[in-house]
């Protein structure tokens, strides 16, 4: 398994710099939308990506709440009392004034909004999930809100998550730097899949290795689903990995995440123990073109929906079906706007808000992961592949960033 050199990962840090552009961002927003102030929440949940938005305002992976103002700076409320200390866990943020929220966040909330004047003011609401797909169920605490709701009556409250969102979409050249050390990282993982797979080790050490490879280079622990067997699902198992001992003849099915400081690279990726059944060869086959053809629909100035297309068409003329077929924003949250990965002729859930194609075209500097999960009716309905990747739209056209190859042929070891 390769290694990066660890000195190269000592200077990717952001900067004063993009703290101000991200502010100013969010804050020209809530100007044209009249909120004079945001109360955003966020939690360690899936993975800690529920703290999307809490990350992107003050740089630290810091669940609890933030009051974020138009105007003058913010609060933040997390922790216990010793980690808001300067030699604490949470210390050098961007948000300055830290307090600790174990306790008695509701009443500093509510006393900080009469203080700075905001008894009738325009606040916006904003937790983790609210927005399209919503795949992850609100963050808000509805104890704390309904506390503040109660004791504000003239005040305008406002569901804003989608500003935040907004925001997030377009990748800076930092977080792009970011990211594409999560996409060196899920490379690694990757490598370090191919490199367990063999026939008695058990899944759990599979999982173990590929956390390892990010891990040891500057990662932070994040998903991994996984499932093994002769005939493996067509989509990988949550965590934890099962005791399953690997053997001779199978296959095994990953979706992973590697993050770098909580920026996500992903993959998905099919390992064979042997030579596959001409079936699986075939499966494969198709996810590989599926791939490429999405993927090389992903241009600035074209609609969304070309790409979903793209993934799909090949394998409803081949007459299989899928899983989840298409592609999903990504950045410090997965999935963000704008996603579609179910419905389609070979799809199914059509009712989902997963399945809805948004309807906007590619800009420069989004970032997505792909996935084409699919099977073959024929030879049954419970077993398949997977296979994805993750793509940073460019100037001249979609980069796939993890550096692995899209090869025609099942990785067999």
């Amino acid at each position: 398994m390769s290694n990066l050199d660890p000195k190269t990962w000592e200077n990717l840090e952001f900067t004063d710099a993009e703290r101000e552009r991200r502010w100013r961002e969010i804050r020209w927003r809530m100007d044209l939308a009249g909120l004079d102030v945001l109360l955003v929440w966020g939690n360690e949940s899936k993975w800690r990506v529920a703290m999307a938005n809490n990350r992107y305002i003050c740089g630290r992976a810091a669940p609890g709440c933030i009051l974020f103002p138009r105007k003058g700076d913010p609060v933040l409320w997390t922790g216990f009392p010793h980690d808001v200390t300067p030699w604490g866990a949470l210390a050098n943020g961007w948000i300055k004034d830290a307090r600790a929220g174990q306790q008695n966040t509701t009443r500093e909330l509510i006393r900080e909004i009469n203080e700075r004047g905001y008894q009738n003011a325009h606040i916006g609401i904003v937790g983790f999930g609210e927005n399209a797909p919503k795949v992850i169920p609100e963050t808000v605490p509805y104890t704390q809100l309904h506390a503040v709701k109660a004791e504000f009556p003239k005040v305008t409250f406002t569901a804003s998550g989608w500003l935040l969102e907004q925001v997030r979409m377009i990748k800076s050249a930092e977080e792009i730097a970011i990211l594409q050390r999560a996409a060196d990282l899920s490379r690694l993982m990757a490598e370090a899949m191919v490199e367990a797979c063999r026939p008695g080790r058990r899944e759990y050490e599979v999982y173990a290795m590929m956390q390892n490879a990010s891990l040891a280079n500057g990662g932070e622990e994040d998903m991994i689903w996984l499932s093994s067997g002769p005939r493996p699902a067509p989509h990988g198992r949550r965590a934890p990995a099962g005791a399953r001992v690997l053997e001779k003849g199978d296959i095994i099915v990953s979706e992973f995440h590697a993050s770098y400081k909580g920026y996500l690279g992903g993959a998905e990726v099919s390992v064979s123990i042997g030579e596959p059944a001409r079936e699986y060869k075939e499966i494969y086959k198709c996810c590989v073109e599926s791939q490429k053809a999405g993927i090389n629909a992903m241009k600035p100035g074209r609609p969304f929906g070309d790409a979903v297309a793209g993934f799909r068409d090949v394998i409803e003329k081949r007459g299989f079906g899928t899983v989840e077929c298409g592609l999903h924003g990504h950045g410090l949250a997965s999935p963000e706007f704008p996603s579609c990965m179910y419905g389609g002729q070979a799809g199914s859930w059509p009712d989902h808000a997963y399945s809805r194609v948004p309807s906007l075209s590619f800009q420069e500097n989004m970032c997505f992961a792909t996935a084409t999960d699919i099977f073959d009716p024929a030879f049954g309905k419970d077993t398949g592949l997977m296979l994805g990747r993750t793509v940073l739209i460019t100037a001249d056209g979609p980069v796939e960033t993890t550096g692995l190859p899209l090869d025609g042929e099942i990785i067999a070891v």
